[in-house]
């Protein structure tokens, strides 16, 4: 049986990746990575700000433990979906956190992975409708990857309204911890008003 105190504490990498805002409101990117890194620190993570693709694979290159990739354009990222990709390792190389836009609100790694296919991997997820391009250099190396429920993440102004109108859904919950993430995203807009 492994010792859980001799294994590496895991690591979680944020990357630039700009939202929309809107017009007049330059702090929301501020604000959603703030609210991001927030999170992780919970998460007892060894977190790294955000940085840009090159920089992220030499820290996962790097790493003795699972990496975890999130992105700047998050808004309540739910702490289940960092825990869920982290168990996924135990069985799968990679897990991924889809959006509906095509996108991915995280990527997960064990370590050990080809630097190239790591690098070429965080080059695709910077950019908007990665998914596609991200699946095929998955397949086309033939590993095992864990999918994730879906998230969102703040790339139009639909997405921003969506974002909100869940945190007013919220207001409605009466299920204490179960609705952590929602309430989260609430006061989350709340203090961005």
């Amino acid at each position: 049986m492994v010792d859980k105190r001799d294994t590496p504490r895991p690591q979680c990498v944020t990357l630039n990746r700009a939202p929309w805002m809107p017009e007049g409101d330059d702090s929301l990117a501020q604000r959603l990575t703030e609210d991001l890194l927030e999170i992780l620190q919970l998460l007892r993570l060894r977190v790294h700000d955000p940085c840009e693709p090159q920089v992220a694979k030499k820290l996962v290159a790097e790493a003795d433990a699972p990496s975890v990739i999130t992105f700047t354009d998050i808004p309540g990222l739910p702490p289940d979906c960092v825990d869920g990709a982290l168990e996924d390792l135990e069985d799968f190389a990679v897990a991924i956190g889809p959006t509906p836009d095509n996108s991915l609100y995280l990527v997960a790694f064990n370590p050990g992975l080809p630097d190239a296919l790591v690098g070429d991997i965080l080059t695709e997820a910077v950019k908007p409708d990665c998914l596609p391009a991200i699946t095929s250099l998955l397949e086309a190396a033939e590993l095992e990857v864990a999918v994730l429920p879906p998230w969102f993440r703040v790339g139009n102004s639909n997405q921003l309204s969506f974002a909100e109108s869940l945190a007013r859904l919220s207001l409605l919950s009466e299920d204490g911890d179960e609705q952590f993430n929602a309430d989260r995203l609430r006061i989350w807009f709340e203090n961005r008003q």
